[in-house]
């Protein structure tokens, strides 16, 4: 059976590989790529010194397994909700992208008819 210490290893390590291997075939942007690499750093620290997760759920009165889930599922929140922030931002510059493509046809059209005219007669 599985330790969650050498669980939070073994993340860490295939989490920090993985990484570094979608960086180097441009797949992932630097901008995500540092905090991924800080959660493998953070998985690599927890599973190497368990003392400091059992510290952390002894301060915080919990229990170990409490602790590593509650820790865990706020990185994973908070990276979820700056990856929200990012797809939002992305999603808005893309809708005025597109308005503009749109007028810019829209004037195009308008050019060429006119000059379309001015041949014909």
């Amino acid at each position: 059976m599985m330790s969650a210490e050498l669980l939070m290893l073994v993340g860490g390590i295939v989490g920090f590989m993985v990484t570094l291997y979608w960086v180097r075939k441009r797949e992932i942007r630097e901008k995500w790529c540092v905090p991924w690499l800080a959660l493998a750093v953070l998985l690599l620290f927890f599973g190497s010194f368990p003392d400091v997760v059992m510290a952390i759920a002894t301060w915080a009165r919990l229990s170990y397994a409490t602790a590593v889930l509650a820790v865990s599922l706020t990185i994973i929140y908070f990276f979820a909700f700056s990856v929200t922030v990012s797809l939002s931002r992305q999603y808005h510059r893309n809708l005025r992208l597109t308005q503009e493509v749109a007028l810019l046809e829209q004037r195009l059209r308008h050019i060429e008819e006119c000059q379309k005219h001015r041949i014909e007669t």
